[in-house]
């Protein structure tokens, strides 16, 4: 997976960080590992079933674009990370200041596609920060070698969401189909429509047979290319009709 322009903005150079990280496989992939096989965390993370959830939440970013929920490792069996946490030491307060004041085009993206239903933007990255992504194993300050920088991990972090947001456009996914808010869709129609623009199978969730979510689920290749967890896939909470609210 490539990484975003707004990492080489922050200043932090792809090279040098490989060149200070552990030497890793460059084909192991997360949950395909078996158990007793020793591997370091920094090169396939510890929780290597990883959500990624959109929200489609009305009058809430975007009218053509879903919104970040948040970037979630899960152990492989599906079971939850630790739900405080992984690293106390690293559950940073004032995140939105934190990365306005490193990457101000990171902090303008995020403010438009990673937005809280209260209008507390800062406080919910602080909480999807603390909560899963100091579960991110492959980002721990170790992985970094001896340049690590304080709060590098977590821009990183932030920054791969938000790539992973433009590659799995789920909107786009499915206005390509004609599949547009402000109508109801069969369920099936939807699924197939994300399958067939971006080769994942989705996870539709909804409130009262509306809209609200939609998960995506990915294995990791080495320490950040995320690959679709077919196993994972398919799954869904909505009827087999899903109203699809406009914004």
């Amino acid at each position: 997976m490539k990484l975003i322009p707004t990492l080489s903005l922050w200043g932090c150079s792809v090279a040098l960080i490989k060149a200070q990280a552990p030497t890793c496989p460059l084909n192991e992939i997360s949950c395909t590992i078996p158990s007793n096989t020793p591997t370091n965390a920094c090169c396939a993370p510890t929780y290597g079933l990883v959500v990624f959830a959109q929200q489609w939440l009305p009058k809430q970013g975007p009218r053509n674009a879903f919104t970040i929920h948040g970037l979630w490792p899960n152990s492989c069996n599906g079971s939850y990370a630790p739900s405080n946490g992984c690293d106390p030491s690293r559950n940073y307060s004032n995140v939105g200041k934190l990365v306005q004041q490193q990457n101000a085009t990171l902090y303008q993206q995020m403010n438009t596609y990673w937005v809280s239903y209260n209008g507390d933007n800062g406080a919910f990255w602080t909480h999807e920060w603390d909560k899963h992504g100091t579960c991110v194993t492959t980002l721990a300050p170790q992985c970094f070698g001896k340049n690590y920088r304080k709060y590098q991990e977590m821009m990183d972090y932030f920054g791969t969401v938000l790539e992973l947001r433009q590659q799995y456009d789920v909107y786009s996914a499915l206005s390509s189909a004609g599949i547009l808010p402000g109508k109801s869709y069969p369920r099936q129609a939807m699924i197939q429509a994300v399958r067939k623009s971006l080769n994942i199978d989705p996870w539709f969730h909804c409130k009262n047979g509306v809209l609200d979510e939609v998960w995506l689920y990915f294995n990791v290749k080495g320490r950040n290319q995320y690959i679709p967890a077919q196993k994972y896939s398919g799954s869904t909470q909505c009827p087999t009709t899903i109203e699809y609210p406009p914004k």
